[in-house]
């Protein structure tokens, strides 16, 4: 192959959290990145998120952490309780932070959003929003696979060309459809989650023992059929609940509906006072669906230059809080092959095979993680007493009265899959930048000749020898000098 530089035209069908990850991972890696986005305007609707280790590390290496600031709350600690409000399990997130190397935040979806689409803008990427795509165009059977397009165009009938197109549309994908029409999202359970966000400092004056329960801490009340997730976000100023149920008359549900307020209050009607009266607080809700896409067997079209990421590709159960952190990983490591497609190192064919050859099989583990996770967070008797029984560790540390309470022993592992990283450490310490660049070595090391002295492939020489110019633009420089605006 010709090791030429080439010019790079990626367009982004939907700009969400997964979608502007990607966004900017490109446009690091030198491409000219086009997101198109159906809304009026850009943004996110819904309420608070967890930026777990995994993502958080790219918050803060690119930058993205700065420009979201005190809007980025790290808790002190995670309680896991039972429905009456005892603690039955527990999490440091100072050892988790000191552990896995960066924060555990919580945010609000709209500041993290807002702080995606600045970095975007800084980066040079182009934001296009009322651009609905309605048709997508390109050959699965081209003569030279490096010079075939994508057309697509909008319900405006404004067209683009990109050299490569990814689906970051989400769960309604219009890729997805164009890619695998037959290929639709379900429900799994009749298990579904009311969101709502309430001023602290109305919690805090309409419920005045709320002071001596919740602190700076991510809260979990946990109980057959059920759990109530709150923390504080937006720098403080507002109380993120989240309220997993099953179904009180089994409907499944499948798109977001408008909450029945006194349904909603009925299946907390069980729980700890404290629970109930939060619950009480709340003005109004809707009530989320819970949906699995896949796992798919391929990702991509056969002249692979349009690709799925994100809910497109792989929606999961949200009980790990990993939904919107793996379409994030997703964005990354894109970023990442691609960048050796515009160094010349790899065809575009190769860095989407490498791609899907190892996110997929990433991204279906965390979605059975995720299945899990709900089943053990909503377990009924005899299993409730024996979960609650085996985290007994957890609780002594937990009230153990010293300032640096101690650390379970090495072997232990909690049920508690989400707020104890120990037990599933692959999900917290992974880095996707990392871990696309070993894939591309790997890939180059089977590829191709090798030197017969050496035993050293030729085109992995290849990557790490080209260094230096990209593209023939001083790309370092522009990234600095829009930093700056």
């Amino acid at each position: 192959m010709s090791h030429r530089q080439r010019n790079l035209s990626v367009g982004l069908c939907g700009g969400g959290l997964g979608g502007l990850t990607a966004a900017i991972a490109l446009a690091r890696a030198g491409a000219r990145v086009t997101v198109l986005e159906a809304a009026e305007e850009l943004g996110e609707i819904g309420a608070g998120i967890q930026m777990t280790p995994n993502v958080a590390r790219f918050l803060v290496r690119w930058g993205v952490s700065d420009i979201i600031g005190p809007d980025l709350v790290q808790c002190d600690r995670i309680n896991m309780r039972d429905k009456d409000g005892q603690v039955v399990a527990f999490s440091d997130f100072r050892r988790i932070v000191r552990d896995y190397g960066y924060p555990w935040w919580v945010v609000h979806r709209h500041h993290l959003h807002s702080g995606l689409a600045e970095s975007c803008r800084r980066h040079g990427v182009q934001l296009v929003i009322d651009a609905r795509v309605e048709k997508i165009e390109y050959d699965d059977h081209p003569t030279d696979a490096d010079t075939n397009e994508v057309k697509v165009t909008t319900a405006k009938g404004k067209q683009y060309n990109f050299d490569l197109l990814i689906g970051s549309d989400g769960l309604k994908s219009v890729v997805r459809r164009k890619l695998f029409p037959d290929v639709k999202p379900a429900a799994l359970t009749k298990n579904a989650a009311y969101r709502a966000v309430i001023p602290y400092s109305q919690v805090f004056a309409k419920i005045p023992e709320a002071r001596g329960v919740l602190g700076n801490a991510i809260d979990v009340w946990t109980a057959p059929g059920s759990y109530f997730i709150s923390y504080p976000m937006s720098a403080g100023r507002d109380f993120n609940l989240v309220l997993s149920h099953h179904t009180r008359d089994g409907h499944v549900v499948e798109d977001v509906e408008e909450a029945d307020m006194d349904e909603l209050r009925c299946s907390y009607e069980h729980y700890d006072p404290l629970v109930q009266k939060i619950v009480a607080l709340i003005p109004q809700s809707k009530r989320w669906p819970l949906m699995v896409t896949g796992p798919l067997e391929s990702w991509s079209n056969k002249a692979k230059n349009v690709v799925l990421m994100g809910d497109a590709a792989h929606s999961m159960v949200n009980h790990m809080a990993q939904g919107a952190a793996t379409s994030m990983e997703d964005g990354a490591f894109l970023g990442k092959v691609v960048a050796d497609v515009i160094r010349g190192i790899l065809t575009l064919r190769e860095a989407v095979e490498i791609y899907e050859r190892t996110r997929m099989p990433r991204a279906w583990t965390k979605q059975q993680a995720s299945f899990s996770a709900g089943q053990l967070y909503m377990a009924a008797p005899p299993d409730l007493e024996v979960r609650n029984e085996s985290s007994r560790v957890e609780r002594e540390a937990a009230f153990s009265n010293v300032t640096n309470p101690p650390h379970p022993p090495p072997t232990y592992r909690s049920w508690d899959l989400w707020g104890f990283p120990d037990s599933i450490p692959g999900v917290y310490a992974y880095d996707a930048e990392a871990d696309a660049d070993n894939a591309i070595c790997e890939y180059l090391a089977k590829a191709g000749e090798v030197d017969p002295k050496t035993r050293v492939s030729k085109r992995l020489k290849e990557k790490w020898w080209n260094w230096g110019d990209t593209n023939g633009e001083d790309v370092w420089t522009k990234q600095v000098a829009k930093s700056k605006l």
